[in-house]
């Protein structure tokens, strides 16, 4: 058995297997390749000059790099609000224990932090993730 990618516009648009000739088979306009057994094709390759190769992938934009930093940000900053709420009023007053003061202070130089990940020098593409304490 052998097989045969069909190519349109540079793609692999099907793979065909058969013992039969191709060329008898399918209309001549039809671009046939013979795969090479060696070669795990699939349906996203490409073929270019008789050469096969998955596509390149397609790499999200900086803008799109931002939102999603910007939106897991507010994710992290969401869930840290949620663990230290009500506890800002209480700082202030002076009304918490040694240990939820350590807790408030933890959390507050996290928050600081995830509100700085865009001024890393990586940003958006590199971006070290503060730990949440």
């Amino acid at each position: 058995m052998s097989i045969y990618a069909r190519i349109e516009e540079c793609k692999v648009m099907e793979l065909f297997e058969t013992d039969g000739d191709i060329t008898q088979m399918f209309h001549p306009s039809l671009v046939w390749i013979a795969v090479p057994e060696d070669i795990p094709v699939a349906q996203n390759w490409v073929c270019v000059d008789g050469e096969f190769s998955a596509p390149m992938p397609i790499l999200p934009t900086v803008e799109e790099l931002k939102a999603s930093a910007l939106a897991y940000r507010n994710l992290l900053l969401s869930a840290a609000n949620e663990a230290t709420a009500g506890m800002a009023d209480a700082y202030i007053a002076g009304l918490l224990s040694a240990e939820d003061t350590e807790t408030f202070k933890s959390f507050a130089a996290y928050k600081l932090a995830l509100n700085k990940v865009d001024q890393q020098p990586g940003y958006p593409a590199d971006i070290t993730w503060p730990e949440s304490p």
